[in-house]
């Protein structure tokens, strides 16, 4: 429940942001699919799969911008005992992003602060116990974007997360490394 409320209120935002701008701005909006990997201690739940949205807002022309991504990262395990984990993350921060290269490729790298959400609901026997946390940490990552219609691009994305969770009295890491490929509009 905390995982969409988080979700929800971040997508507002995201795309409340998007609306403001003036005519000398620039602005990127990319859906990302892909997957992460987070610690051994995960079990295994330590790979999940992941759809994100990433939202650059560049005053003025400028390189670096103001990044607000989501991402939601999940997995289901299980026969007897049914596990679903998943971890929810809005990140803000900033990001550069340079000139295009050879009129086709646009390399990007970014940082800033997560905020992330885990939750692991176990089914066994038909008793449901949900455990699940907020956490604050960092993100840092980056990719590039090949540009193949005037404002279309498709890319790779590659991200870490670090920010530490308490999931039925456990410390866990919420973070990890993330990969994914991107299909962006820029506008």
């Amino acid at each position: 429940m905390k995982i969409r409320t988080l979700v929800a209120a971040c997508s507002f935002f995201a795309l409340s942001a998007g609306t403001v701008h003036a005519a000398d701005t620039a602005s990127t909006f990319k859906v990302v699919i892909g997957s992460k990997s987070l610690e051994d201690k995960w079990g295994k739940d330590d790979s999940m799969d992941t759809l994100g949205l990433l939202f650059t807002y560049f005053p003025s022309s400028l390189p670096i911008g103001i990044a607000t991504d989501i991402y939601g990262n999940g997995n289901e395990t299980g026969n007897s005992v049914k596990t679903e984990t998943a971890a929810g993350e809005f990140n803000l921060g900033l990001r550069l992003q340079s000139p295009v290269l050879n009129k086709s490729f646009s390399p990007y790298i970014g940082a800033g602060v997560s905020f992330v959400a885990a939750e692991r609901e176990v089914n066994n026997a038909g008793k449901k116990t949900t455990y699940d946390d907020t956490g604050v940490g960092y993100w840092v990552g980056g990719g590039i974007d090949y540009i193949f219609a005037q404002r279309w691009t498709l890319g790779i994305d590659a991200r870490y997360t670090s920010a530490d969770v308490k999931l039925n009295g456990q410390e866990l890491d919420a973070g990890g490394s993330g990969f994914g490929a991107t299909l962006g509009y820029r506008f």
